[in-house]
């Protein structure tokens, strides 16, 4: 196997593991949530789960537990209001 070959198959190697590290990227920053496209494996009905806890906090203004016992509809209204719903 020549160099060249070698060097091909290595950088193909390092792709994949990228694009596995990046499918398996469970946070995001409000930046990339709040982009186009989104990225890979996002569901966008869905973005206040791949904020951290902190940018949760921040954006949304309660815990994660605090959300999760609100009606659905009041989730929905809240995350349009903030911009994470279209």
């Amino acid at each position: 196997m020549d160099l060249e070959m070698k060097t091909n198959r290595r950088v193909k190697l390092t792709l994949v593991q990228d694009a596995l590290a990046q499918l398996m990227k469970t946070q995001y920053p409000l930046e990339e949530l709040l982009r186009s496209p989104l990225p890979e494996g996002v569901d966008p009905q869905h973005l206040e789960v791949y904020l951290s806890d902190q940018d949760f906090q921040t954006i949304l203004e309660m815990k994660r537990d605090e959300y999760a016992s609100l009606p659905s509809w009041k989730q929905t209204d809240l995350k349009k209001s903030k911009g994470l719903l279209c």
